[in-house]
């Protein structure tokens, strides 16, 4: 049998019990060392990873909603209803629905279109989520009420207004009422009167003249409605000097609104707040009136309403404007407040600031719509204006 002897020589052939080359065993150890250095990032980053993506921080992400058409949610029962051409669309912010986690967060600091919320702002303290989701949906039904209410009052129906009384929601300092008043007392009788309404009490108020010593019958805030009896001296009313002035700002306790002549529901069952409440006006008016208020075209609204017609501010106006730009609506009503803020992120998108109802309407005749649509003139020939009002 032939046999082959291995040649000695042979630099490729090691015999079995030569030393190890050091530079190989140099080379062997920094593998290895890399290896487990490699193996201890993967875990750390992959640790890193599922943790972020576990845990959450005290944050909330608004982003970009998306804008929705209120003439397809309107229904009306008790009025006739017209076709409508163009849009009145309300906008909506995306909010987490729980605090965000760790690596929502780090991702949200490189998208500029999110903001970065404490979940203090969106949740108040000592309210749950679903607390809070439920006083949002409460704030939407209100909206929608409200704007039930201006849209027919401004189209000329006749709309009655009940209470329970007149809740102080401010006393001005210096006036009779500073320091006898206090916000949350709600006024009940005046000089023996029922006082159901703020406005009740503003029209009591102007039957007196300043230096009248008037009764009021007030159940104190934090009571069981215990009532007590309290007597003010009226100064000058600095609007008009023959009238008599309390001082004080108030609203109407458990107001409502009893067989409103028309019947208006707005179905929006998943969004909240009470932000809509300029485009449910607008949009309730559309229905129930021939032509048009857009003239055709679309346009995004956003602002709160209340029963004076006033336009309030809302929030996340930088996701707005962005959720605007990107429906293709021709025109962008903002609360006048919040006008500068819209302006920084909208581009090319036309924004017009207004402060009620009547401004709104007017932006919207230079799109060629809202002509038709003309505001009652108010017993004294005056507007309100949309400030706080004081009796």
């Amino acid at each position: 049998m032939d046999t082959i002897t291995p040649d000695s020589t042979d630099p490729s052939i090691a015999p079995a019990d030569a030393a190890p080359d050091p530079d190989e065993l140099r080379k062997r150890k920094i593998r290895n060392r890399l290896i487990v250095v490699m193996a201890v990032f993967v875990a750390l980053l992959l640790g890193g990873l599922i943790g972020g993506a576990l845990y959450h921080v005290p944050y909330y992400l608004l982003s970009p909603g998306s804008t929705y058409r209120t003439q397809s949610v309107i229904e009306v029962k008790g009025a006739p209803t017209f076709p409508q051409t163009g849009s009145i669309e309300y906008v909506t912010v995306s909010v987490t629905t729980k605090e965000m986690t760790a690596l929502q967060w780090l991702a949200a600091h490189f998208d500029s279109s999110v903001t970065i919320a404490p979940a203090d702002e969106i949740v108040p303290p000592n309210t749950t989520p679903s607390q809070n989701q439920a006083e949002n949906l409460r704030e939407m039904a209100d909206s929608k009420t409200i704007a039930t209410v201006v849209a027919l009052e401004h189209l000329g129906y006749k709309v009655t207004t009940s209470g329970t009384g007149a809740v102080i929601l401010a006393a001005v300092k210096g006036s009779p009422a500073y320091g006898v008043l206090h916000v949350g007392d709600t006024v009940v009788r005046l000089d023996g009167k029922a006082i159901k309404t703020s406005d009740e009490l503003s029209a009591a108020i102007h039957e007196h003249g300043p230096g009248d010593p008037i009764t009021l019958q007030i159940e104190p805030s934090g009571k069981d409605k215990a009532t007590e009896t309290r007597t003010v001296t009226l100064a000058r009313n600095p609007k008009d000097r023959t009238e008599g002035f309390l001082g004080v700002e108030s609203g109407t306790r458990d107001l409502s609104f009893p067989d409103l002549p028309v019947t208006v529901s707005v179905s929006t069952p998943s969004v909240g707040g009470p932000s809509a409440g300029l485009a449910f006006t607008l949009g309730i008016m559309d229905v129930l009136t021939k032509g048009s208020v857009t003239g055709g075209h679309k346009i995004a609204t956003t602002g709160t309403m209340d029963l004076n017609g006033c336009v309030g501010p809302i929030g996340g106006m930088h996701q707005k404007v962005l959720a605007v730009r990107s429906s293709g609506a021709q025109l962008f009503l903002v609360p006048r407040s919040e006008y500068a803020e819209a302006k920084k992120y909208a581009g090319p998108l036309k924004v017009v600031p207004v402060d009620d109802t009547d401004d709104a309407l007017a932006a919207l005749t230079s799109l060629g719509g809202g002509h038709h649509i003309v505001a009652p003139t108010p017993d004294d020939g005056e507007a309100a204006a949309c400030k706080p009002t004081h009796g």
